[in-house]
């Protein structure tokens, strides 16, 4: 009976027809350049020798290159009639993410395409330990010593190459930081820990921001309930989500199929909240980039921040003393951040929820805008069907006013 309904099932999935987005298949720069885009790669060494990938998409379909001033460029240029540098955006993705979530929805939705054509020149940050930033002066990416970060180090020297690279390139004084989920824990860490660094951002847009978590939703947070022993068989003793390539695109292709698409959507709602504004004809090409790798530390510190409701720095048990020089990890000083912060938060949100949000911005000393939104779950800040009407037009609507 059960290989009769497997025999059934198989051929159904092949009898019905699955129509592949042919994005699937493309990493982000085919994705940029198959919808008509500019597209470059730079590489960022930080100083405890991670190697970066940012991604740029300099100009809009229809701008002409010269519209974007290079710093090399720009005494020559200076001495001529013509436009002034554009503003530069740096986007910069959430956990088990990669840079690819700015562009995975179609041109008139994704954000990396919606600030290009509106005159921007734009950058895409890539954490370590991504996919697109697994290099090391010294170690392997499956090495023990390459996989002890968290979000502190993203922040405390992922975040500061990352805009002093691209201030230097392009000749900017400043640029605005775009973050979604975890993104916006590393500049909340980074703005109120490095005064530099902090003068630097015109200003920072927060979508679902999050630095406490004590209030989760998500049943996948119980995982953090288990001892760190089980929790480093789950999810194993380094790196996760690391999975090859080959196994994405075999789920994402799986998930074309009409039939399959309601159980794959399962992957994006259990996390982040039950919603219907997901475009799901795109369900293929989101998986084919979701979930991306990360350190098990990364993860642990989260637990840390789940397990006592406090935004405190990686706790090593008794090596605090060695590293802190006090037997508990220090809190981050969220008050010393005076970039200006505008912030989107969803009331569905199983992740970044509005209690924990609440707490987060109430610490914050110039907060420029915030909005919450009744029915936004975490995705829906990324790949929503609603989410230029309710975000991305107030967010260039803020930058127009050079707020």
């Amino acid at each position: 009976m059960t290989w009769l309904f497997l025999t059934i099932s198989c051929f159904m999935l092949i009898t019905t027809k699955s129509e592949e987005n042919p994005e699937v298949s493309m990493d982000v720069g085919e994705i940029v350049r198959y919808h008509g885009y500019p597209y470059e790669e730079h590489e960022v060494v930080t100083d405890d020798g991670y190697y970066l990938t940012l991604q740029r998409i300099p100009h809009g379909r229809d701008k002409p290159e010269s519209f974007s001033i290079s710093h090399e460029a720009g005494a020559q240029a200076s001495k001529l009639f013509c436009p002034s540098p554009k503003a530069v955006v740096l986007l910069q993705h959430g956990l088990v993410l990669e840079g690819s979530n700015w562009v995975t929805n179609l041109p008139n939705t994704s954000l990396g395409f919606i600030l290009a054509d509106a005159g921007y020149d734009v950058w895409i940050g890539n954490s370590r330990g991504n996919s697109w930033s697994r290099k090391h002066k010294e170690f392997e990416f499956y090495q023990q010593e390459y996989s002890t970060f968290s979000f502190h180090e993203m922040a405390m020297y992922d975040l500061p190459a990352c805009i002093n690279y691209i201030l230097q390139k392009t000749g900017q004084e400043q640029l605005y930081y775009v973050a979604y989920s975890q993104g916006t824990t590393a500049g909340f860490i980074a703005f109120s820990s490095i005064p530099e660094l902090d003068r630097k951002i015109k200003m920072f847009f927060a979508l679902a921001p999050i630095t406490v978590s004590s209030n989760m939703k998500t049943p996948l947070v119980k995982v953090f309930d288990l001892p760190e022993v089980l929790i480093k068989l789950i999810l194993g003793h380094t790196m996760v989500f690391d999975e090859d390539d080959v196994l994405k695109q075999l789920i994402s292709r799986m998930c074309a199929y009409p039939m399959l698409k309601s159980a794959c959507s399962l992957i994006f709602y259990l996390p982040g909240g039950f919603t219907n504004s997901l475009n799901m004809s795109r369900m293929d090409v989101y998986l084919a980039h979701y979930p991306d790798s990360t350190s098990l530390q990364n993860m642990l510190h989260w637990r840390q921040l789940y397990q006592t409701g406090e935004f405190k720095y990686y706790d090593y048990g008794s090596d605090n003393m060695l590293r802190y020089n006090q037997t508990t990890p220090p809190f981050y000083k969220l008050e010393n951040m005076k970039t200006p912060l505008a912030a989107w938060y969803g009331g569905k949100d199983w992740i970044s929820v509005p209690e924990d949000v609440n707490i987060t911005l109430l610490r914050i000393s110039n907060v420029a805008y915030r909005k919450y939104i009744p029915e936004f779950v975490h995705f829906d800040f990324l790949w929503g069907e609603h989410v230029y009407e309710q975000v991305y037009k107030e967010m260039l609507d803020l930058m127009e006013k050079g707020a």
